[in-house]
């Protein structure tokens, strides 16, 4: 918490990736009104049919999902109520399209199972026996919740190295940010 704080005043200042790329730079965001919005204020939303992948699902959905999406991060989320319909759910979990196609070669090298329903919360996903083998979801995903201000998730990125920081209120799931699309865009 102490290095946050303290790179909370230093960070912002130094960031050569924005000045490099002209994405607004490190004045528009240390010093202007937009830098104190609330993150709900730029936030993409995320539609849970097609922008999250469901934590259990098949194999060919699994495929399905990150073909047709050009996203390079995908939350995984677990509905409030498995019988009601997917209009909120928890944000459980995050996997990169790398991993997800590193997970269907493992789960079905030969594409002969596709209907093969998976857990993707499955520990064995997260922390593979085989140490040698990296995890294939990240079960504890960064978040913020909609107070926090543009800043805090910028600094967040930042200080993580993250590329998605994702909106949840009370650990549901309502949107996302990027350095690269919605906070640099609105900025």
């Amino acid at each position: 918490m102490a290095i946050f704080a303290a790179n909370k005043v230093a960070l912002p200042f130094f960031d050569s990736t924005l000045a490099a790329e002209d994405l607004g730079g490190i004045p528009a965001l240390g010093f202007s009104a937009e830098a104190l919005w609330p993150v709900m204020k730029v936030m993409e939303p995320i539609q849970l049919e097609t922008d999250a992948l469901p934590q259990v699902l098949t194999l060919r959905h699994l495929l399905k999902l990150v073909m047709e999406r050009e996203w390079e991060v995908f939350p995984i989320i677990r509905p409030l109520d498995w019988t009601a319909a997917k209009h909120q759910a928890l944000l459980v979990g995050c996997m990169t399209r790398r991993q997800a196609l590193r997970l269907l070669k493992a789960c079905d090298p030969h594409g002969e199972t596709p209907r093969r329903e998976i857990d993707l919360m499955n520990p064995e996903f997260q922390a593979p026996s085989d140490e040698t083998i990296p995890p294939y979801v990240d079960g504890n995903p960064f978040r913020i919740s909609p107070e926090h201000t543009v800043k805090d998730a910028y600094l967040l990125m930042k200080m993580s190295e993250q590329g998605v920081i994702y909106i949840t209120n009370r650990g549901v799931l309502i949107g996302s940010i990027t350095l690269g699309t919605s906070l640099c865009r609105e900025l």
